[in-house]
């Protein structure tokens, strides 16, 4: 997609949901970006949960990438995530990030 430089992978994924917010209907409220995360973080999951392999596409608060994906799909909703859905080439390794002496447990 031109709208999203860092999304290759929609070239070959089975389908492609794109999370928007509406900032507008939340005038008291500025939750809209986190709202939009956890939906997407639950779409991720639960295609995992299917077998499916998935990738988070950022969009939001980059306002050149953000214009441009609201732009090719014509909406008024800010896009905050594109995320890709299909069926997995490879199964690679955890990374291994986490750090457990990074985490405080408070009591």
């Amino acid at each position: 997609m031109a709208a999203h430089p860092a999304s290759r992978m929609l070239a070959t994924a089975s389908l492609a949901i794109v999370v928007c917010g509406r900032p507008d209907l939340q005038p008291n409220f500025e939750f809209w970006p986190q709202d939009c995360a956890a939906a997407t973080e639950n779409i991720l999951l639960q295609a995992t949960a299917l077998g499916y392999g998935s990738c988070w596409c950022g969009c939001y608060p980059a306002q050149p990438r953000t214009d441009a994906v609201r732009k090719a799909l014509g909406t008024n909703g800010v896009p905050v995530s594109i995320i890709a859905i299909g069926v997995p080439d490879e199964q690679p390794a955890m990374k291994g990030y986490f750090d457990p002496d990074r985490v405080r447990f408070m009591r």
